[in-house]
């Protein structure tokens, strides 16, 4: 397949910058080239794609309607820079699952990296979650504009392909799929590097089940100085099963569930902490979370304090605690809603 096409230049086209301290920023950038700065050429070029009529130009395509899943994307490169053997691996891996929106990330690295350090991420119950080696976990209230999915999901990290060649069915990862295969035309490569890939597409939901990718190249395509071997090996597993989300130990709680009374004012929630300012007495306040708590699976410990100006109530759920404290003065009654650290699992509906 021959094409005519306007190329975008952004300095050497061609070239790839492979830095293997960081991941891959886009789908069309996978070893994280960047072109910030760089005065963009437009040119006419002719570009040839695969000989086959199998296209798959969007990586994610389908996932978003699998109601859980588990996909790992193993990166690895094998070669030299500057005449130095360098080798290394990156392991990422997403556990996610649709109702509730829940999404866990992980990413292992192995041998001459920048950062070693292993990264968690995590979406679960309303909270964002992030640690970065043996620093602190943090969390905060998800940023809809910033989610996992769209930044870290590994299929997004895969190269969609053009011209890719039928190979047959098979069933993989327990999923009957088309087989395809492909070369660098799929990439519109064609003298930069030499690649072969395959992958299998679920032939009744269109998604891919396995992606195997490995290229061969130098300088052109990874920049200069280096040279070696490229391998993009993604797998989709656990397609539509229970899936287990399971924080670091030293994670702050989640997104606190608890009720408001009606005249809620001045409301502040952030993960482990829910606040707000009521004109109800103090007595109706802890009245009112008497009944509710207890209804939503929290268990009483001990007996609630209760005074004139506070109100002490401790409860506990599996390995999470609440607290709640009831205070009242001059500026009106107020209640806040603490939960203890989230520790161990974190089952998916």
């Amino acid at each position: 397949m021959v094409m005519f096409v306007l190329i975008f230049l952004f300095g050497s086209s061609a070239c790839l910058t492979l830095t293997p301290g960081s991941p891959p920023s886009t789908p069309a950038s996978p070893t994280g080239a960047s072109t910030q700065g760089v005065p963009a050429v437009t040119a006419v070029g002719k570009v040839v794609f695969g000989p086959g009529a199998f296209n798959f130009p969007d990586t994610k395509a389908g996932l978003a309607d699998l109601t859980s899943y588990k996909s790992t994307l193993i990166l690895s490169f094998d070669g030299t820079r500057a005449g130095k053997t360098e080798q290394w691996s990156k392991t990422y891996v997403m556990l996610t699952a649709k109702e509730p929106a829940s999404h866990q990330s992980t990413i292992e690295k192995t041998g001459d990296i920048s950062d070693p350090n292993p990264v968690f991420m995590a979406e679960i119950n309303g909270a964002a979650y992030e640690q970065h080696g043996a620093n602190v976990c943090n969390a905060t209230v998800i940023d809809p504009e910033n989610l996992l999915t769209e930044k870290w999901e590994p299929a997004g990290f895969l190269t969609g392909v053009i011209g890719a060649e039928v190979a047959g069915t098979e069933t993989v990862n327990d999923v009957p799929a088309n087989h395809y295969t492909f070369d660098e035309r799929a990439f519109g490569q064609l003298g930069i590097a030499k690649s072969t890939g395959e992958m299998w597409v679920a032939s009744k939901t269109g998604y891919i089940v396995k992606y195997v990718l490995t290229t061969k190249g130098g300088a052109t395509y990874f920049g200069e100085g280096i040279e070696g071997t490229l391998i993009w090996d993604y797998q989709l597993t656990n397609i539509n099963q229970a899936v287990t989300f399971k924080l670091p130990g030293d994670c702050p709680a989640g997104m606190v569930n608890a009720p408001l009374l009606p005249d809620a004012s001045g409301i502040l929630s952030m993960p482990g902490i829910l606040a707000y300012a009521t004109t109800s007495s103090l007595a109706d306040a802890a009245a009112f979370y008497q009944k509710q708590i207890p209804s939503l699976g929290w268990e009483l410990v001990g007996e609630p304090t209760i005074t004139d100006t506070t109100a002490l109530l401790d409860y506990i759920q599996g390995e999470q605690t609440m607290t709640i404290i009831i205070t009242t003065g001059d500026d009106g009654t107020n209640v806040h809603v603490v939960l203890g650290n989230s520790q161990g699992t974190v089952p998916s509906p």
